[in-house]
């Protein structure tokens, strides 16, 4: 095999070249080779991360099926060893480990079938599941979406079997089950809706519209459909509804916008959660509202009309800025191979240019879009192509821009930035540039 020598030419840190790949043990993950004109370095097709093996002599590296080899070094996946014995003991360990491992997922409860039931039946059955055991369900689906898509359903139902048979009882039976769940419907505005009709048809007008108003203060998508709802129709002849429709009027044009009810609902049910649900709840709010920005919430803290309003506004700045800083794409998935990363990709974008955003988060693209660019090129047989070299440039400035963010914080709080950048492969690879 040839030399990387002889194979790098024209090469520089936007436009790596790629060098070969390993597949070091039958079923194990599969290894690309770079080299950037500088040093070596690794990439695993399995995890997305990157090594540098700037241990190795360029000069005399040559890439084997397991890996490669120098003069003085022997690489199995992206770990250099002194000998081939040394190699081999490792490569015989990873695969007795690799064997043991068992990554198998438990099973969940099964959900209910209910397709072609008629309302009543499918209503039973859906409390039926809910009534029995319970707390494994809670806790196999409460980071679900299809846990908070059963209880608007059991409402909607509610409504359709008491239409089918004029039995209150289907109407009770929703309203106590809507009570015991009232604590998640802001993960679910439509289940404020289902249950505001259930409140109208049931006769209680005022807990109907107290529906509504929560609805509304947790920026229901649905809301046209709710004001419009036809089993609401006697229910818009109020003056309060009325209201709650000329208000969501006003504020259609930033209703997607985070409200001080979000906050503090999040913040009154989270207490002695697990902290998976936490984050789960957590997630909900940082990815399907937007946040505003320090100097819009200023102007409207500037301009408020009364005393109430503006504490109202001081207090959603608090929560907001707050949770930007501490949250926002700190922890949420940035894997631009999913869809949810590239939604939060598309947030970064929204964000980037906050104040209040942390720092961390640009070194946190900066990796993705690093470890995105070798994904690409190794599907490209190795080959960086324009898309390719786009990606590693952006990444290099987003690191540029962190290390310029955090120039002007604190020390104590720049230290502790760049000690999570240390995590990062991006900022091993540039640190390893800058050495050479």
């Amino acid at each position: 095999m040839s030399t990387i020598t002889n194979t790098a030419v024209n090469v520089t840190p936007d436009s790596p070249a790629f060098l070969g790949s390993s597949n070091p043990l039958e079923n194990d993950a599969q290894y690309s080779y770079f080299f950037n004109g500088c040093f070596i370095y690794s990439y695993n097709h399995t995890t997305g991360r990157c090594a540098c093996l700037t241990e190795l002599d360029v000069a005399t590296t040559t890439v084997k099926p397991y890996g490669l080899v120098d003069k003085h070094y022997v690489v199995i996946g992206d770990k250099a060893f002194r000998s081939v014995t040394q190699a081999q003991k490792a490569r015989s360990k990873v695969s007795v480990a690799n064997a043991s491992n068992d990554n198998s997922p438990g099973k969940h409860p099964a959900l209910p079938a209910i397709e072609q039931l008629s309302a009543i039946k499918s209503l039973a059955r859906i409390e039926e599941w809910f009534n029995t055991d319970f707390e494994a369900k809670w806790e196999a689906y409460r980071e679900t979406s299809e846990f908070y898509n059963l209880i608007q359903y059991y409402l909607a139902l509610s409504c359709d079997a008491y239409k089918q048979k004029a039995d209150t009882a289907f109407l009770d039976a929703g309203i106590e089950f809507y009570l015991s769940m009232a604590h998640y419907s802001w993960l679910n505005p439509s289940i404020l809706h289902n249950a505001a009709c259930v409140y109208w048809l049931a006769g209680e007008k005022e807990n109907a519209l107290d529906c509504i108003e929560l609805a509304l203060n947790f920026r229901y998508s649905g809301m046209d459909s709710l004001l419009g709802d036809e089993d609401l129709q006697g229910l818009r002849k109020t003056r309060r509804f009325r209201q709650l429709a000329r208000k969501y009027e006003a504020l259609k044009p930033r209703f997607n916008y985070v409200t001080l009810e979000l906050f503090e609902v999040f913040e009154n049910f989270s207490v002695q959660q697990p902290e998976p649900f936490v984050r789960f709840m957590r997630s909900h709010l940082l990815t399907n509202f937007r946040f505003y920005d320090i100097s819009d919430l200023s102007a409207r803290i500037d301009g408020s009309e009364d005393e109430d309003e503006r504490e109202y506004w001081q207090r959603l700045a608090a929560f907001n800025n707050s949770y930007l800083y501490k949250y926002m794409l700190i922890d949420e998935p940035m894997d631009l191979l999913t869809e949810q990363g590239k939604t939060n990709y598309q947030h970064f974008q929204q964000y980037r240019h906050y104040r209040v955003l942390n720092p961390i988060v640009f070194a946190r693209v900066s990796e993705q879009l690093f470890h995105h660019a070798h994904y690409w090129a190794s599907r490209h047989q190795g080959a960086f192509n324009e898309r390719d070299q786009a990606l590693l440039s952006q990444s290099f400035q987003l690191l540029e821009e962190f290390n310029v963010a955090t120039e002007g914080l604190c020390f104590e709080k720049r230290s502790e930035l760049m000690e999570k950048a240390k995590s990062y492969d991006i900022h091993h690879y540039m640190q390893n540039l800058k050495r050479f």
